[in-house]
């Protein structure tokens, strides 16, 4: 008796037999695995369906060495814990896939230190291109890349000097100021999270004193507020503070929805109403700002249509296009109930 040795499950079937399962050519199953976005949507479908029933998985190390490719993107970010980047995150994730890569990420809290060994120990693996946040960085960071011919673009910053996608946050900062000053405020402060770290939380500052010139008004650096980071009882904590020093302040301005948050709860908790008592304004548009009640007025930034477009210009430059180059987005004030006009005097402290 003849006996068939069956495969064992979970083996690989030859991409041959995936091509005659879908009745396409042998090409086409691997344009469907290396350049998926080339094959139209039922050609797709059936080269999938056809390697799901045969348990096939294209062999990814042979593929990355014959194009020279890991097949890899690097990104570092500096927080996963503020969902403005997380949403960055989605939408890099969301693009390379459709090409074929993989996302390797790694967390710098901030430090340039810890990012530059995050991109050392990525270079280590064979990574083919990064994507970073900001401008600021080790002095070695971009020069390594260049040297290296890695390509990289920079998120969350737009800078006509290297290849970035993202805004001038100096301008989109102003229309929130302009917003309060319309309203008559005049006694505000500024509640910060990472001034020391962030370049874009330089910029913001920078934007809210240029409003504040352009009307002839100054904006002294003692109404800026230092919270430390940029959580919800930090906002709580830095309106305290903004309390005990400015006791007639009429608004709030926020470097991020969370602190506009923390800063609400704690007005709730002194028995201040918001907004006739005072208003409140955030930045970024995170949930929590359409969540609280009332909705708290902030700046939209396009943090998923960020990442995304991140990775197609990278990914187009890896295919040997001309694909790195400046993208500037646009932000919007979203008008929410946490602004109103401001009283004759400032809120009473409890």
């Amino acid at each position: 008796m003849t006996t068939v040795k069956s495969k064992p499950q979970g083996s690989t079937s030859r991409l041959a037999e995936v091509a005659r399962l879908a009745s396409v050519s042998p090409a086409t199953v691997s344009r469907a695995f290396n350049t998926p976005d080339l094959l139209n949507a039922d050609t797709l479908r059936r080269v999938t369906e056809a390697a799901t029933q045969l348990n096939y998985t294209p062999d990814g190390l042979a593929r990355s060495l014959r194009r020279n490719r890991s097949m890899v993107i690097g990104a570092v970010m500096p927080a996963l814990r503020h969902a403005y980047f997380a949403s960055t995150v989605e939408g890099l994730q969301s693009e390379i896939a459709k090409r074929g890569y993989t996302l390797l990420l790694a967390i710098s809290d901030f430090d340039e230190a810890t990012e530059l060994a995050a991109v050392r120990s990525m270079i280590r693996q064979g990574v083919d291109g990064f994507v970073l946040v900001g401008m600021r960085h080790d002095a070695a960071l971009l020069p390594l890349l260049r040297d290296l011919g890695k390509p990289f673009v920079i998120t969350w910053s737009y800078n006509e000097t290297v290849a970035s996608v993202g805004f001038d946050h100096r301008k989109a900062i102003q229309p929130v100021v302009n917003h309060l000053l319309d309203l008559g405020h005049r006694d505000m402060v500024a509640t910060m999270a990472f001034l020391n770290v962030s370049d874009r939380e330089r910029d913001r500052l920078a934007g809210i004193e240029d409003a504040f010139a352009q009307r002839g008004l100054p904006f002294p650096a003692e109404r800026v507020i230092y919270a430390g980071n940029s959580g919800l009882q930090d906002g709580r904590n830095a309106f305290r503070t903004a309390l005990a020093r400015f006791p007639d302040v009429t608004a709030v301005i926020c470097a991020n929805d969370l602190l506009a948050a923390g800063t609400m709860m704690e007005c709730a908790a002194r028995g201040l109403s918001v907004p006739r008592d005072i208003s409140v304004v955030g930045y970024g548009d995170l949930d929590i700002a359409a969540a609280m009640n009332p909705a708290i007025t902030t700046v939209r930034t396009p943090a998923h249509e960020m990442g995304r477009l991140a990775a197609s210009t990278l990914l187009t430059t890896l295919a040997g296009e001309d694909g790195l180059k400046h993208i500037e987005l646009t932000t919007e004030l979203i008008v929410r109930g946490s602004t109103g006009p401001a009283k004759s005097t400032g809120p009473k402290r409890n």
